[in-house]
C-alpha cells in the first residue's frame, strides 16, 4: 500500500484528503465509498414540461418555431 495525496472538488469546494491504497485508481474509487447519499429525489415530469412549454413560447414570440 502506497500513501496518497488526493484532490478532488465538490460543488465548487476543492478538497485534500490522504489515502492509503494500493494504486491512483483504487485511492479514487476509496473517496467514492466514502460518500454519503443522504436522499435523492426524483423530479416531477410537470417541471420538466413545464420548463418545455416556457421555451416553446419563446420560440414562437420570436418566430422560431420548428
Amino acid at each position: 500500500m502506497k500513501e496518497y495525496d488526493v484532490y478532488f472538488k465538490i460543488f465548487g469546494k476543492k478538497l485534500k484528503t490522504t489515502i492509503l491504497a494500493k494504486s491512483i485508481d483504487d485511492a479514487k474509487q476509496k473517496i467514492i465509498v466514502k460518500i454519503k447519499w443522504h436522499k435523492i429525489i426524483e423530479k416531477p415530469n410537470d417541471e420538466i414540461n413545464r420548463n418545455k412549454n416556457i421555451f416553446e413560447n419563446l420560440m414562437n414570440i420570436f418566430g422560431m418555431n420548428k
